[in-house]
């Protein structure tokens, strides 16, 4: 703990410094350079050595300690909590897919085109995998076409829709919900499923995942019932349910690149040792066979590649903490990246604005202070069963942050599926206070612990459909001006062609989509489709940059703005010379 503490208090201050300072042969400079070091080390030294101090000292307390008793109170109210936290978990979820003014990403859109053309034939795995963004020349990620199975149930059964887009991070978002309380029931003693609901219904973090988490959500859901398998195979030794495990933790690759990390965590989770003796080769064994599963499932995409022209991992090529290095020119990005990721993705605000609000710690106080508790915990009693997955998946998810480097670190939809492990944990934190407390303070302890839960995710509900959602950078973040663009064409493309300049977009797959769909979140374009109406002969439309001067025989028709009276563009329309 000490270590960790001075490692990234040393790299904070070097980087405030600047090394270039601190390495400077300049003689001149000797003496500010000997202060300056000394000071790194001091601060260094210091911080470690007081978290160091201050963890000892609480290791030593009932608090740390003790064991982990039962949620007080009868098993009517437990389930009672437990049913009203998933009611209220779903309610939200579904209430407000169709309500949120907010758009898409050109990953989701351009891939309503691959969707729709599945034959529901083998043939479509004669390549298992597509380009993300879909039509791109160099695209960022891969995506199994297994996703786009259930992308494509989702419109037939909801169309092309905003609703049809969204249903799939609705849903996993609410069968999340219930596996998460599942592994809170096996790992916590009773009581722990219901808090575990709770936590998780109200949590910020997974509450955006189910309104835009499309397949880091559903890789939540594999994640979670791999992790189980796992836990059973653990617990019993039966080879064959490790063999499933991989099977479904394979599967979760073809669902979103962070299927690898689990996989990874899973395979170390078996190997951890267990509180009862076991042979290291019967643990080697469950991991062995545990790996052939996985091989099994992830085979297709390596296997089936007919006309593929991207490598699986073509992002690693320009998204690592390697190629950070060769840019600066200095080791300086892969400590800098290291400390970054061993407080988060918990701990550390994300600095995408499309993911959370931005400079907001993603627990807050009231369920990071509990899941703070289980992580230290987890420290004392390594080989308990929620400790080695808690400190499996920490240090998967620590070397793939490092690994990707610093730039986009922590990202929560890439960390997204450890949502519901860390609802399970907080709640294990909650039962570590509640354990700690005096017997005739428990019952009260327990009312005010479910009250305090039910205001942090009543906060968590308003951040995530009323706060995030109104934020000039998350409209930013997802490309709206394309959007508001692309609506723009979408209106007037019925009176005639409308142009729409290379120049003026973000990213051009986003807004063909648009056009094409009429994807509107906002409400912008007619609930019900207008009498179709042939386009006026002659007359065409541009959409230029915003103030754009009209040409000859040219009129604004439309300034385009966003709901912030920003203007981001001037539909400008012209009829020819011989149309009245």
């Amino acid at each position: 703990m000490g270590l960790a503490f001075s490692f990234v208090a040393s790299v904070y201050l070097v980087r405030a410094l600047r090394p270039a300072l601190l390495i400077d042969p300049d003689p001149r400079w000797a003496a500010p350079r000997l202060a300056l070091w000394l000071l790194l080390l001091s601060v260094s030294a210091g911080v470690g050595g007081l978290a160091a101090a201050l963890y000892r000292l609480w290791s030593r307390s009932r608090l740390a300690a003790g064991s982990l008793l039962p949620f007080p109170a009868s098993p009517t109210s437990t389930a009672a909590i437990a049913v009203g936290a998933v009611a209220v978990g779903i309610f939200l979820r579904v209430a407000f897919v169709s309500h949120l003014s907010l758009p898409f990403t050109d990953d989701e859109v351009t891939l309503i085109t691959p969707a729709f053309a599945l034959t529901g034939t083998l043939r479509d795995f004669a390549n298992s995998i597509r380009g993300v963004p879909y039509g791109a020349v160099h695209p960022h990620e891969m995506m199994g076409v297994l996703y786009l199975y259930l992308l494509r149930g989702s419109l037939a059964a909801f169309g092309p829709t905003v609703v049809g887009l969204r249903a799939i991070s609705v849903l996993g978002g609410i069968v999340s919900l219930c596996t998460g309380a599942a592994l809170g029931r096996a790992l916590l003693p009773r009581g722990g499923a219901a808090l575990t609901g709770l936590i998780l219904a109200g949590l910020r973090w997974h509450l955006i995942l189910s309104l835009r988490g499309w397949h880091a959500i559903v890789l939540a859901v594999l994640g979670d019932v791999a992790a189980l398998l796992a836990l059973h195979a653990r617990r019993s030794g039966r080879l064959s349910v490790a063999f499933a495990s991989g099977l479904v933790a394979g599967l979760s690759t073809h669902f979103y690149f962070s299927g690898w990390i689990v996989a990874a965590a899973l395979g170390l989770f078996l190997a951890w040792p267990a509180e009862t003796p076991s042979a290291p080769r019967s643990r080697l064994r469950g991991v062995a066979v545990f790996g052939v599963g996985a091989l099994i499932a992830v085979a297709p995409l390596f296997l089936f590649r007919e006309r593929r022209t991207q490598s699986l991992f073509d992002r690693v090529s320009f998204e690592s903490v390697l190629v950070e290095m060769r840019h600066a020119r200095s080791p300086m990005p892969l400590f800098s990246a290291a400390a970054k990721a061993l407080p988060s993705p918990w701990f550390v605000p994300d600095p995408e604005p499309i993911n959370d609000l931005p400079g907001r710690s993603r627990l807050g106080w009231i369920v990071g202070i509990p899941f703070a508790l289980a992580l230290g915990r987890s420290l004392l009693f390594p080989r308990q069963d929620l400790s080695a997955l808690l400190l499996s998946q920490g240090l998967a998810a620590f070397a793939a942050a490092v690994a990707s480097g610093e730039g986009r670190n922590p990202h929560g939809q890439r960390f997204g599926y450890l949502t519901t492990l860390t609802a399970v944990a907080a709640a294990a934190g909650v039962l570590q206070i509640l354990s700690s407390a005096p017997t005739r303070k428990r019952r009260l302890g327990a009312v005010a612990a479910v009250g305090l839960l039910a205001v942090s995710g009543a906060l968590a509900a308003r951040d995530a459909f009323v706060v995030w959602p109104s934020q000039p950078a998350t409209f930013d973040g997802y490309g709206g001006q394309d959007w508001l663009n692309g609506l723009a064409a979408a209106r007037w493309e019925r009176y005639g062609r409308v142009e729409v300049p290379e120049a003026l977009l973000r990213v051009r797959l986003s807004v063909d989509p648009v056009r094409r769909y009429r994807l509107d979140p906002y409400g912008s374009l007619p609930r019900l489709p207008e009498p179709q109406r042939e386009p006026t002969r002659g007359q065409s439309f541009r959409i230029g940059p915003a103030g754009t001067t009209p040409g000859p025989r040219e009129r604004v028709v439309e300034r385009v703005r966003d709901g912030w009276g920003r203007e981001w563009s001037t539909v400008l329309g012209r009829r020819s010379p011989t149309l009245r």
